[in-house]
């Protein structure tokens, strides 16, 4: 593939361009017109950043999206599997957007953004879910996502035999079902479905490029003892105690880096136990906003207070359905202040009466700024009865 450098300054940088695996852009430095007698500071050097062209051409393919260029995914666009699964995509991304991602947009901006929404987002029990994260958070620079499911490198697509990657797409079209409809990953069917297509990555490339990303890296890696992220070839990834990858994108709008962390790990006290270097990393990030969804209510039970405890201390702004941390956490505690949306309901059948919470329930009852939830995202998504908090850290009130 042709590789081109392109080179914005006019400075002795480079002393040639030459061919890469990868494109070189420089990113300019503005500078204005000064008073010649004015004494002028040095001009900051330029920031290089390196495309990884091939992984982003693997990953528009992986979405359903046509390449920007000539190149070898270009030439199968015109497989009719590939067309059938584009199609299929389109429709499918278009009536999410229409019913749900466009109705966070608007709320999202008079709400979620109002509260210092550039800080990191940590969003624990995710999946791949990095669609909801960035709809909800898309001014943050970096996200940590963790959960169990595992971390592997996506097949060369471009290089397989055409039933193997036909195969390949059906299984990516059918993983992400759920989440067209539902808004969220149901566990068992992960477990099969991401076995299929390898891991997280597949429907990690598709949802950072259907939001309006490029690649620009990807590296899986690991922590050392003090939190510090070590690159690890993939084929030893699976040795690693806390097995990650790293993903730097580009918003095509905004032109903004950003990364994303995804841990394959059990976040459970007994993993975090094992995985010190796991909290240390999380912790060297704080403070953070933090995310939860469909949860499980694993938080509620007495083998994910740590998880609960590391979100307490270290979250300036935690926004959650009732799957995350009991509310009995946050009221009557003076540090803590809560905004209720929509119409608190039970849990969904699966769970039971167990989970239910008569403190939240009086609470949303009582509250006197309640606001409406103009979307549905979580377990009751087949209804309109939609619940969520936005907690604050505050020095002022307890919860009323």
């Amino acid at each position: 593939m042709r590789i081109f450098f392109v080179c914005l300054l006019a400075v002795t940088l480079l002393s040639s361009c030459t061919s890469s695996t990868e494109k070189t852009e420089t990113v300019a430095i503005d500078s204005t017109a000064q008073d010649t007698a004015a004494v002028v500071p040095a001009a900051p050097p330029p920031v290089l950043i390196y495309k990884d062209t091939l992984l982003d051409n693997l990953a528009r393919f992986v979405a359903g999206l046509p390449q920007l260029d000539s190149n070898s995914f270009s030439a199968l666009e015109s497989d009719h599997y590939w067309q059938e699964y584009k199609t299929a995509m389109d429709n499918n991304w278009k009536k999410m957007y229409e019913t749900r991602l466009s109705k966070i947009t608007g709320w999202r901006d008079n709400t979620l953004a109002l509260h210092n929404d550039t800080l990191p987002l940590f969003y624990p029990f995710s999946g791949p879910d990095f669609l909801h994260a960035y709809y909800l958070y898309p001014n943050a620079r970096t996200y940590v996502l963790a959960a169990l499911e595992p971390v592997a490198a996506v097949p060369q697509l471009d290089t397989l035999p055409l039933t193997d990657r036909d195969k390949f797409l059906d299984t990516l079209g059918a993983s992400l079902r759920d989440i067209f409809q539902k808004s969220y990953f149901i566990t068992k069917h992960m477990k099969s479905d991401l076995k299929q297509v390898k891991g997280v990555l597949p429907p990690l490339y598709f949802f950072i490029q259907r939001s309006g990303h490029e690649f620009i890296s990807q590296a899986f890696i690991t922590l050392d003892s003090t939190g510090i992220e070590t690159e690890v070839d993939v084929k030893k990834l699976h040795w690693q105690k806390t097995p990650g990858v790293k993903l730097v994108i580009r918003n095509l709008a905004t032109r903004e880096i950003k990364t994303l962390y995804y841990f394959s790990v059990s976040i459970s006290n007994s993993g975090l136990a094992e995985r010190p270097e796991l909290v240390t990393f999380i912790t060297q990030r704080a403070p953070f906003n933090t995310f939860v969804k469909s949860a499980s209510y694993l938080m509620h039970n007495k083998y994910f207070t740590g998880i609960k405890n590391l979100v307490l201390a270290h979250t300036e702004n935690l926004f959650q359905d009732d799957t995350g941390i009991p509310y009995k956490d946050f009221k009557k505690n003076l540090g803590f202040t809560v905004q209720f949306y929509g119409e608190y309901v039970k849990p969904v059948k699966d769970f039971g009466d167990a989970r239910y919470q008569p403190d939240l329930d009086s609470a949303f009852k009582a509250s006197t700024t309640r606001q409406k939830l103009p979307f549905s995202l979580g377990y009751h998504w087949g209804t309109a009865k939609q619940h969520y908090i936005l907690v604050r850290k505050s020095k002022v009130q307890s919860v009323q």
